[in-house]
């Protein structure tokens, strides 16, 4: 019986702790933007939430079906195309869009749109 507590315990604190990190990561990463921020990258994001890079990746990939990189760049790219739209944007060059959308620069987003294109015509 003792070895049956052991082993019930031990996964209801791994299902446990699976589900409050992805709550976690689904709240920074989406519900805060952290993927807006020019500097994201997961060596940050695994300190930000205090787990393993290998950890936030494995997260990544088996809830998003991206690397951590790539889902940074896929909201940010959905996210341009949200501001893209918006009447409070009017105003703004493209350069600053793409910016505001945690591009380093017009040509780091070109190449994300390119391979972006690339891939979905493979």
């Amino acid at each position: 019986m003792k070895l049956f507590s052991f082993f019930s315990n031990l996964f209801t604190k791994s299902v446990l702790s699976n589900n409050t990190d992805k709550k976690t990561f689904d709240h920074y990463f989406f519900d805060l933007k952290y993927y807006i921020i020019p500097s994201a990258s997961q060596d940050d994001f695994s300190s930000l939430l205090g787990i393993s890079k290998e950890r936030v990746d494995y997260l990544s990939r088996t809830f998003y079906n991206f690397t951590f990189n790539d889902l940074i760049y896929e909201y940010r790219y959905n996210h341009f195309m949200l501001e893209l739209e918006s009447p409070y944007n009017t105003n703004l060059s493209i350069e600053s869009v793409i910016k505001l959308c945690g591009f380093e620069s017009n040509e780091n987003f070109v190449k994300y749109v390119k391979e972006k294109h690339e891939n979905f015509n493979k």
